[in-house]
C-alpha cells in the first residue's frame, strides 16, 4: 500500500522536509499492484544443450517468509526460507527439465510462500547456461506472443514452453514457423491440466518461434528460447537462452538500456511488435515498421533509447564470444518499458562459476546518486546519460551472492555474469501492470490554490480505449514552477492514484501525470505567500472522559487547533504511563484534530505534555490538569516565540484498559 504523504501522524521534524520540494515515497506493493513478487508460482525449465547440468530456484523476499517448492509430476517436493535482503537457493532435480517437443508432460515445478517472495531459475551447464525471472500466477495472461531466438546449429532447435495453473486448461497454439508435425501459421489445440507443461520446437536452420501466438482459456505461463543458439547468426559459440514471456498487455512503447559490460562489439536486441503498423526506432532513427508477431533484430553499441508507437517486447542478448574476442557467450534478457520499472530488487548470481558479475542500473536523472547497492549510495559518477531521455545508467561489477537494491524513484536493475564460453542474465524484476491497454490519463481538479508550506494533492485516473478504470498501473507526477517535486503512486481498484506535495515558494505551477508516454491533461496551482502568523495553536480537553466496565477512568481526548498558518506537528514531549494517539490529519489544516490519551498501568498515575506546532514554526506544549475537571491548556504562551510559560497538572488518568470497554460518559 502506498505511503500517502499528504496524512499522518505526524512526528515533530517532519514539517522542515514536507515544506520543501517534495517527492513520493516508494510504496510496497498494493492488492492494486501487479508485478513480479508474488506467493503463487507454477514454472518450468525448458530444454537446454543436455542434462549434464544443473536446475536451481533464486527466491528472494522483503520480508522474513516460508514456503514450499514442489515438482508433483516426479515426486519431488522440499521447504524454504527466506531472509529478508538474502537469496535463498533450492536446487531442482533435473528430470523436471522438458524434454519432449509436442507432448505434455507432469513437469510443472510450483512455488508457493506465505508472503511474497521473487523466484529467479537458473538453467546452467558447463558453457551452456541462462536464466529467467519467474512471473507469479497472479499476472499471467491469456494471450502471448512468443520471442526466442532462431535456429543457427541444425538440428539444436528453437523453442517454447507452457505451463498450465489449472485444470482442463485448452491452449491454442499458432506456431509462426512449422514445428512438431503442425504447420506455420494454423492453430491448433492443446488440452492441459494443472502442472502439466508442453515444449515446442524446431531443429531446422533458420527456423525461428518468435511470433508464436499462444492463447487460452485460463491463463497460463509461456517461455521463449533455445536449446543452445549462436547470436548473431554466424558466429561461434553457442549457448542455451531462456526468458519467460510476458502477457501481451504488460508490453510498452518506450525503452532505456545501458550495454553490457567488457563487451566491446555491442550487443544484439531483438524487437517483437504486438500488432500491425508497428513503427519502432532506436536513438531517434527509424529502424523498422512491424506487423504482429514480426521481430526486428540489430546490433546497438552503448546506450539506447529504444521507441515504437504501439507495445512492443524487447530482449538484449549477449552475443557469441567470438563476436569481440571477450570471455562470454550468449544470453537472453529481456528489457521493460520504464514505466514498469520498481523500486527495489533483491538478486543473485550463481553461487560460483562465473569469473565476472555485472547489474545494470537504468536510472531516472532525479535518482542519480540515490540508487543503493547493499546498504551504500552508487556515486553520481558511476552513471551516464542515456541520451536525452531523462535516465541514466550504470555498469556495476558485484561479488559472487545475494544483492540488494534500492531507490527514492522506480529504476531498472538487470543482472548477468560471463565466464569462459559461458554467461547468464536476467532482468531483477518488473511491474506488470497493464500498461499497453492504457490511452488516457485525466488529472482533476484543474486548478486549484494553496498556501505555501501547506500540501496540494491531484488525482489521477488510469483509463482504457473503453474508459474503463486499469488498476495496479504505476502514475508517474511531475510538478514544475515555483516548487519542483515528482514521485508516483500505484493506481488502485477504482484505477485512481493521488500525489500530494508541499510548495515552498510563492506562485504558478503545473503537474502532470504519465504512464509511460501516455500524459494527462496539466493541472495548475497558485501557491500563495503566508500570512504573518504569530498566534501559536490551542489545547482543549473537552469533558468526555473515558471510563472502562468499571467505572475507572481510563482515558480522555484533547482537541488541538491552529486557526492561523494550520497544523503542521502534533509531538510528545513527556509521557509517563500514557499513550497518545493523533488522528490523521494534513499539513495546514484549521480544523480541529483529536488527540487521545490512554493510560498503560490503570494502578498508577498519569502525565503527558505535548508539544502543538503551526506552519508558521508557533508552538504550545500543552500539559492539562486531567485530575478531575475539565481544564484548558494550563500554558501561557507567548505570541513572539510560541513557548509554553506555564506549569502543567497532574493527569489522574488514561490508557486502553481493553478495547471494548471503554465507554463515554459525561
Amino acid at each position: 500500500m502506498s505511503r500517502n504523504l499528504m496524512k499522518g501522524r505526524l512526528r515533530a521534524g517532519m514539517l522542515a522536509a514536507l515544506v520543501g520540494a517534495a517527492s513520493l515515497s516508494i510504496p510496497s506493493r498494493s492488492l492494486a499492484a501487479a508485478d513480479s513478487r508474488g506467493t503463487d508460482f507454477w514454472l518450468a525449465f525448458t530444454q537446454n544443450y543436455d542434462t549434464s547440468g544443473a536446475l536451481t530456484l533464486f527466491i528472494a523476499g522483503s520480508t522474513a517468509t516460508s514456503g514450499t517448492v514442489a515438482a508433483p509430476g516426479i515426486g519431488f517436493s522440499t521447504t524454504f526460507t527466506v531472509a529478508p535482503g538474502v537469496v535463498t537457493s533450492v536446487a531442482i532435480p533435473m528430470s523436471a527439465m522438458l524434454s519432449a517437443n509436442g507432448t505434455a508432460q507432469n513437469l510443472g515445478i510450483h512455488v508457493t510462500a506465505a508472503e511474497e517472495v521473487t523466484v529467479y531459475g537458473l538453467n546452467r551447464r558447463s558453457a551452456s547456461t541462462d536464466a529467467f525471472l519467474g512471473l507469479p500466477n497472479d499476472i499471467l495472461g491469456t494471450e502471448y506472443l512468443v520471442l526466442g531466438y532462431p535456429t543457427t546449429i541444425d538440428g539444436i532447435p528453437t523453442e517454447l514452453g507452457i505451463v498450465a495453473i489449472a485444470d482442463a486448461t485448452t491452449v491454442t497454439i499458432t506456431p509462426s514457423v512449422a514445428a512438431a508435425g503442425h504447420a506455420a501459421g494454423v492453430p491448433y489445440t492443446v488440452l492441459l491440466n494443472q502442472g502439466q507443461t508442453y515444449e515446442l520446437q524446431n531443429g531446422t536452420l533458420g527456423a525461428d518461434l518468435s511470433g508464436t501466438l499462444v492463447a487460452s482459456d485460463k491463463a497460463v505461463a509461456v517461455y521463449g528460447g533455445n536449446k543452445c543458439t549462436d547470436i548473431p547468426v554466424n558466429t561461434f559459440a553457442c549457448d542455451y537462452v531462456v526468458e519467460q514471456i510476458p502477457p501481451l498487455e504488460t508490453w510498452g512503447k518506450k525503452f532505456v538500456t545501458m550495454p553490457l559490460a567488457t563487451r566491446t562489439a555491442g550487443d544484439t536486441f531483438r524487437f517483437l511488435a504486438s500488432v500491425d503498423a508497428t513503427q519502432v526506432s532506436v536513438n531517434g532513427a527509424v529502424v523498422a515498421t512491424l506487423g504482429r508477431g514480426q521481430v526486428y533484430e540489430s546490433m546497438i553499441s552503448g546506450p539506447a533509447v529504444i521507441e515504437a508507437n504501439e507495445p512492443i517486447l524487447v530482449a538484449q542478448y549477449s552475443n557469441s564470444s567470438s563476436v569481440d574476442g571477450v570471455t562470454s557467450d550468449p544470453f537472453m534478457m529481456l528489457i521493460p518499458p520504464y514505466e514498469q520499472f520498481l523500486g527495489d530488487y533483491t538478486v543473485s548470481t550463481p553461487a560460483s562459476g562465473f569469473a565476472t558479475n555485472f547489474i545494470n542500473v537504468v536510472a531516472p536523472a532525479a535518482a542519480v546518486g540515490q540508487v543503493v547497492l547493499d546498504g551504500a549510495n552508487i556515486p553520481a559518477a558511476s552513471f551516464t546519460a542515456i541520451g536525452a531521455s531523462g535516465f541514466s545508467g550504470a555498469q556495476l561489477p558485484v561479488a559472487l551472492g545475494s544483492h540488494h537494491l534500492s531507490a527514492t524513484l522506480p529504476f531498472g536493475a538487470f543482472v548477468y555474469g560471463f565466464d569462459s564460453y559461458d554467461s547468464y542474465g536476467y532482468p531483477g524484476g518488473m511491474s506488470l501492470a497493464p500498461v499497453a491497454r492504457v490511452t488516457k490519463v485525466e488529472l482533476t481538479p484543474p486548478s486549484g490554490t494553496a498556501q505555501v508550506g501547506t500540501q496540494y494533492c491531484v488525482t489521477a485516473k488510469v483509463l482504457d480505449q473503453n474508459n474503463a478504470a486499469l488498476p495496479g498501473v504505476r502514475v508517474d507526477f511531475l510538478a514544475s514552477g515555483a516548487n519542483t517535486a515528482s514521485g508516483f503512486a500505484i493506481a488502485d481498484a477504482g484505477g485512481t492514484a493521488q500525489f500530494c506535495y508541499a510548495g515552498s515558494n510563492a506562485g504558478d505551477d503545473s503537474i502532470v501525470a504519465s504512464v509511460g508516454t501516455i500524459t494527462s491533461n496539466a493541472v495548475a496551482v497558485t501557491w500563495t505567500a503566508l500570512a504573518q502568523d504569530k498566534t501559536p495553536p490551542t489545547c482543549k480537553v473537552p469533558t468526555n472522559y473515558l471510563y472502562n466496565g468499571d467505572g475507572v477512568r481510563v482515558g480522555v481526548t484533547a482537541t488541538v487547533q491552529d486557526t492561523g498558518s494550520g497544523l503542521a506537528s502534533v509531538a510528545t514531549v513527556s509521557v509517563t504511563n500514557v499513550k497518545s494517539v493523533t488522528a490523521d490529519f494534513a499539513v495546514g489544516t484549521t480544523e480541529p484534530v483529536t488527540v487521545t490519551f490512554l493510560k498503560d498501568d490503570l494502578t498508577k498515575g498519569s502525565r503527558f505534555t505535548i508539544r502543538i506546532t503551526d506552519v508558521q514554526g508557533n508552538h504550545l506544549d500543552c500539559d492539562p490538569a486531567m485530575s478531575g475537571d475539565v481544564a484548558e491548556g494550563s500554558a501561557g504562551t507567548s505570541p513572539s516565540t510560541g513557548c509554553s510559560q506555564g506549569a502543567g497538572g497532574l493527569l489522574g488518568l488514561i490508557g486502553l484498559a481493553a478495547v471494548g470497554l471503554l465507554r463515554r460518559r459525561r
